[in-house]
Order: structure tokens, then C-alpha cells, then sequence
């Protein structure tokens, strides 16, 4: 049960990036100054305030398919010392596996990344893998998404046989203590035009390439997210989707958002976690 059942909007400020010439930016960390390239893009975001909804008591209200994100009731036994991170993972990534292919028919799921933060403290700060991401972002752009499915498969005939049918990357993100500071927030995929409120981020290492999504301020984009969110309540949103490759993949935008009442409160603990979900050939 949430600590509180009254729904409660939040003002605040979001960081998008300014529009960039051809919607892409791009750094070559193969090459001399790649890094300070990379921090030199900082003068391309921006700030927008922003109102974010409180879906509390609405939560069924938006589906995964309709609106690209949805907040489950999901109990975890055992999910009471989180001080463990690597028993956290043993024990959360079987069971989230377990409950994306419940939510979507996937018949095979691969997790290819999880993320935990386990220590209400402030050590992880602006720069570190795991400190809170307040810039609006996707994790990946269509192509981008194709390209992570060739790096995580590697078999030709293994990666033919498994998009046979309709596959998605899926996040889940679960607090493992009640979340007040530093919530997530995602935007609602029917509030956004992707033609022309994603930039695609191109970043290339000596390892390999990534590419995510950076996101345009849109007046009309519909910020949620939900208050006193519990470690029994974790939101699954979609990061690509190729039935919908043709309307941007359903590659949905997020961020971490600062609460101006709950700024100096303990640091959260979280965990997301990241997988491939492979739906059965003819599957909608």
C-alpha cells in the first residue's frame, strides 16, 4: 500500500536539448578531444517547466500498447534487504522476466543490462552510470535499437528465427525503497509527434557505436508519473517496438525529475532492468 492515495501534480523544470542542425549529434570518441566534445554538448540543453500528473488511483488507465508505459502490482518475496546487490539482481531479474512475459506474450526474454542503486547515499552523483538522469531522453532510436539486437544476438539464424514475430526492448524500473526524491517520469507516446521531437545521439567508441534519443521540448507532451511509488509497483515502459518502427518505434521518453519539496530527502534506491521480449510469430 503507498503512503498516500491522494494524487498530487508536480511543477517543476525538465532539461530537453535545443534543436540541432539535421536532428543529430554526434561524438567520436575514437578520435583526439572526443570527451571534451561530448561535455561541450551541455550547451545544447535547455530547461522547459513542466507539469507532471500524478496517475495515483488512475494507474490502470494506460496500458504498455496504447501509451508505451504502464504501472503494474507486482509483490517480490524475499525483497526486504537491499543493502545485496548482486542477491537483489539474483532475485528481481528472474521474476521481472517473468512478469514482461506475462504482460506481453513474449515467449523469450534476454536482459542484457540492469542498473541498481542500493545506498541512500548522495555518492552517485551528476555523471555517474548510476546517478538519477534528469535529461529527457530515450535509450535508443529505431536504428539504434536494430543495432543493440545484432550485438546481443549475434547468430544470423538465431536473430532471424526470434523477430519472426513482433519484439520489443522493455525497462523495468522498480524502487527498492518508497520513492520520494528524484522520481521517474515518462511521457505519454500519444502526447508526441517523434518526426519531429527526436534527435538521434550518435555516440562512437573504439568498442562500438550506441544511439539514443534526444528530445525536443513539445508543448503538448503529457508528463506522469506515480507519487509515493512502492517496490510493489514497478513501471514497465517500452524503449522500441517493431510493430511500430514506422510511427518511431515507441522508443519512450524519461527522465528522473527533481521534486522541489522531497529535493533534500534520501537518495533513492532503484533497480531497472533492461530486456529483449520476443513475441510468437503472427502475434499482434
Amino acid at each position: 500500500m503507498a503512503a498516500t492515495t491522494c494524487r498530487r501534480d508536480v511543477t517543476t523544470e525538465l532539461v530537453y536539448w535545443k534543436p540541432a542542425p539535421g536532428k543529430v549529434i554526434s561524438t567520436d570518441f575514437t578520435t583526439p578531444g572526443g570527451e571534451e566534445r561530448f561535455n561541450a554538448l551541455e550547451s545544447l540543453r535547455t530547461t522547459h517547466p513542466v507539469t507532471i500528473h500524478d496517475i495515483r488511483g488512475q494507474e490502470n488507465d494506460f496500458t504498455l500498447d496504447r501509451n508505451g508505459f504502464q504501472y503494474i502490482h507486482h509483490e517480490v518475496p524475499g525483497l526486504k534487504d537491499c543493502s545485496n546487490e548482486d542477491l537483489v539482481a539474483a532475485l528481481l531479474i528472474p521474476e521481472t522476466e517473468t512478469l514482461v512475459q506475462k504482460l506481453t506474450g513474449a515467449t523469450k526474454t534476454i536482459v542484457f543490462a540492469h542498473r541498481i542503486r542500493c545506498k541512500a547515499t548522495d555518492t552517485a552523483k551528476r555523471g555517474d552510470s548510476r546517478a538519477p538522469a534528469y535529461i529527457v531522453h530515450s535509450d535508443f532510436t529505431v536504428p539504434g535499437a536494430l543495432h543493440h539486437l545484432e550485438v546481443n544476438v549475434k547468430d544470423p539464424a538465431e536473430r532471424e528465427q526470434l523477430t519472426k514475430g513482433r519484439f520489443c526492448i522493455i525497462n523495468v524500473w522498480r524502487p527498492l525503497k518508497t520513492i520520494t526524491r528524484d522520481p521517474l517520469t515518462v511521457c505519454d507516446w500519444t502526447s508526441v509527434d517523434p518526426e519531429t521531437d527526436w534527435m538521434v545521439n550518435r555516440l562512437i567508441f573504439p568498442h562500438g557505436r550506441n544511439e539514443f534519443g534526444s528530445v525536443v521540448y513539445n508543448d503538448k507532451h503529457k508528463w506522469f508519473y506515480l507519487s509515493h511509488q512502492e517496490p510493489s509497483e514497478p513501471l514497465v515502459f517500452k524503449q522500441f517496438d517493431s510493430k511500430e518502427t514506422g510511427n518511431g518505434g515507441v522508443t519512450l521518453a524519461h527522465c528522473a525529475f527533481i521534486d522541489p519539496e522531497y529535493a533534500n530527502s534520501k537518495a533513492r534506491e532503484s533497480i531497472e532492468i533492461k530486456m529483449f521480449a520476443f513475441m510468437p510469430e503472427g502475434s499482434s
